[in-house]
């Protein structure tokens, strides 16, 4: 009986002693140094962890912020592209004009297709005492192939304007009918609107021109600074030359019309050199010369 006792207690004795090292080893493992290491590794990859998520956080609200402020920006871009967008719009009419005036310069420097008349360059050497309205002198003739009815024109301030036409022609010398004088008249039209009409001096080079018989109904399409342009119809003068620039539109009662001032384009106090242009008028006039005279 005792000796089969014998194996259990031991066996018990052996359970007891594993437990007892077990124990011991979960011990060592938990021991004071090693429950301080747990905080420091919750530190680490814990409050690590929340630290980034914050760090996210904060640089997606920066982005934000940024995005709004650059969206503002570019809406004050837009909104001053619109204006002067507007700005441009109502310019379109001036655009025209300069359009117009930028045409005739090219074909002034020969870089227009078609063939511009040949030009017979003058000075202006007197004013005829014999006219109420000084006609102009000028130094040149019949010999340097002037003829009677020969167009004039000036360029100043980098513009081309009619001066008026020849109205006499000596050996070596040419009087000019200027357009302000009071029998001056040319057929011109309004670059913009495209009306015609028939234009006259008024006596006087301080004075504006008058353009008449422009039809009524154009009266709200015509707008101050709107250039008058030679429309050629008169046979004297060729087409789509400057003349001047509206100034005033009234209505004529009497005609029915429009009466329209012109500022000239070309300043006569101011002029000293001209071109007569060869268009073939004038040429089977030779009895317009007078021989001898100077």
């Amino acid at each position: 009986m005792r000796n089969s006792r014998m194996p259990r207690s031991g066996g018990q004795l052996h359970r007891k002693a594993a437990l007892l090292l077990a124990l011991s080893l979960l011990l060592f493992l938990f021991s004071t140094r090693t429950l301080m290491r747990v905080p420091a590794f919750f530190k680490g990859y814990v409050l690590g962890g929340i630290q980034k998520g914050f760090a996210a956080i904060g640089g997606f609200i920066g982005q934000t912020i940024d995005a709004a402020r650059e969206l503002g920006t570019l809406r004050n871009e837009y909104e001053l592209l619109l204006k002067k967008v507007q700005e441009l719009e109502s310019r379109e009419r001036e655009y025209s004009m300069l359009k117009e005036e930028n045409a005739r310069l090219r074909e002034q420097l020969g870089l227009a297709s078609v063939i511009a008349p040949k030009k017979i360059a003058a000075k202006i050497i007197a004013r005829d005492p014999g006219n109420i309205y000084p006609s102009l002198v000028l130094d040149k003739g019949e010999y340097d192939g002037v003829r009677k009815n020969m167009p004039v024109i000036a360029f100043q301030k980098g513009s081309e304007g009619l001066v008026g036409r020849i109205i006499e022609v000596r050996a070596t010398t040419s009087v000019v009918q200027p357009l302000h004088d009071r029998k001056f008249h040319a057929a011109v039209r309004l670059a913009s609107t495209r009306s015609e009409g028939l234009v006259e001096g008024n006596g006087a080079r301080d004075l504006p021109l008058t353009l008449l018989y422009v039809p009524k109904s154009d009266y709200s399409q015509i707008a101050r600074g709107d250039i008058a342009l030679t429309s050629g119809l008169d046979g004297i003068y060729p087409p789509e030359i400057m003349v001047g620039r509206v100034d005033r539109v009234a209505v004529d009662e009497t005609t029915g019309s429009l009466r329209i001032d012109l500022l000239p384009t070309i300043d006569m106090g101011r002029l000293e050199y001209v071109f007569m242009l060869e268009t073939g008028v004038g040429r089977s006039e030779p009895d317009s010369v007078t021989r001898g005279q100077q």
